[in-house]
């Protein structure tokens, strides 16, 4: 049975090989009827979308698999709608780019093509304009294959430069294309030093209509454009019914997650900010994980997002866990105490009502601005003292979820209120 998953694998690269070559050079050679037929026989439903009863409005989602891709399953998951969802691989619109940018380019990875952010800002304006009617011809086609269904595009982060073209071919071709904009976990200085940078200023003219989780992106984004004042709404986090838990249980706290986070989380990007990180503050915690694993009453999982978060030079003892890649859900949900910092992963945990733990161990205490608006109570100057908490919680029996007045105002503040979020986006979904 082993030998099976490769070979559906090898078929499947295999496949999506020579679909990428095909798209490849119907951008060389201008067969926009022939690219869009291509991009409708790759469009897919995944088992969960799919609908027994047919509808005439088509959402097409620019897809981004982590997050926005949660957000949907809760919301076609808990309600019946009046339309089709299907989705759309971003690697398509990286093929087309690349073929722009690099025009005498023949021998690339055309699994993975990487075009950069510097190919987009460095593209001539010639290429930019013959990029975006390259686009305009494919998705007119692309229309015509829907026969006369509606169709609207969803894109989820405003800051996705190589989909621009999508966005113009469908402005000229008067299909809707609306934000549902994911990104919701900043710091205040994060949010700050975005306004005064603004340089994705231009982009929200083609979006017809923007969902966010809080009020913070909502003022963020008015502040970019005030046209957006318009056209966006509040609509809270689906994804927060992962971790909302009515029912009380009483256990022995004896497991431990540490959620690995980003050591510039927080931080904005920006040249003046390069030398700042929490890598200090990660460093001590994986010394302090390292000495609660003598103890036999406590068990310790380290998650790690994927293969290019921060990894401490301090070595882990072999008798803690280490998991990469997907979400943290399972293990948020199984943990008793939880170790985080800038992540939405650790907002997350105070959803979900458990002993959460922030560290700060840095010696510059002006970082302290670059975290996210915990209660003050949760966070950790001193690794000894975090440490010591840990071991006067352990084994001692406790009812989750763990009620928090303070705890509950940083959930809403990121992640909004519970209240009609699925009303909220069928009708965000409709509009």
């Amino acid at each position: 049975m082993d030998f099976k998953i490769p070979i559906k694998k090898k078929i499947y690269r295999s496949l999506l090989f020579i679909h990428h070559v095909f798209l490849f050079y119907s951008c060389k050679l201008n067969l926009t009827k022939f690219c869009a037929y291509l991009i409708k026989l790759s469009l897919h439903q995944p088992k969960n979308f799919k609908n027994k009863t047919k509808n005439k409005k088509i959402i097409i989602i620019l897809d981004r698999f982590i997050g926005g891709r949660r957000d949907l399953e809760i919301i076609n998951k808990k309600t019946n709608h009046n339309f089709e969802i299907i989705f759309f691989k971003r690697s398509i619109a990286k093929i087309i780019f690349f073929c722009f940018c690099n025009k005498n380019k023949f021998f690339f990875n055309y699994l993975r093509p990487k075009p950069s952010k510097k190919d987009f800002e460095t593209l001539t304006e010639k290429d930019r304009k013959k990029h975006e009617k390259f686009w305009t011809d494919v998705i007119y086609y692309l229309k015509k294959y829907f026969n006369k269904k509606e169709i609207n595009f969803i894109s989820f982060a405003y800051y996705f430069w190589i989909e621009t073209g999508i966005y113009i071919g469908c402005k000229n071709n008067n299909i809707p294309v609306k934000l549902w904009n994911k990104e919701c976990f900043m710091s205040d200085e994060d949010v700050k030093q975005r306004v005064e940078l603004n340089e994705y200023k231009n982009v929200f003219r083609y979006f017809k209509k923007i969902s966010v989780y809080n009020d913070l992106m909502k003022k963020m984004l008015i502040a970019m454009d005030n046209k957006n004042t318009k056209k966006i709404s509040v609509n809270g986090c689906p994804r927060i019914y992962d971790f909302i838990n009515k029912k009380k249980i009483k256990k022995k706290i004896k497991n431990i997650l540490f959620l690995s986070f980003n050591t510039k989380q927080g931080i904005p990007l920006d040249e003046r900010y390069r030398n700042l990180n929490w890598n200090l503050t990660y460093d001590k915690v994986i010394e302090v994980l390292n000495r609660l694993s003598n103890n036999r009453h406590i068990k310790i999982i380290i998650k790690r997002k994927n293969m290019y978060t921060y990894k401490s030079s301090k070595k882990i003892n072999q008798s803690i866990k280490v998991f990469e890649g997907g979400t943290a859900e399972k293990f948020i949900n199984e943990a008793d105490i939880i170790i985080g910092q800038n992540s939405g992963s650790t907002i997350e945990s105070l959803a979900n009502g458990k002993h959460v733990m922030v560290p700060f161990f840095e010696k510059n205490l002006r970082l302290k601005k670059y975290l996210y608006r915990f209660n003050k109570d949760i966070i950790y100057f001193s690794p000894k003292k975090m440490e010591k908490k840990i071991l006067n919680l352990s084994n001692k029996k406790t009812s989750f979820p763990i009620k928090n007045k303070e705890n509950q105002k940083t959930v809403n503040y990121y992640l909004g209120k519970s209240k009609n979020v699925v009303k909220n986006y069928i009708n965000f979904l409709n509009s």
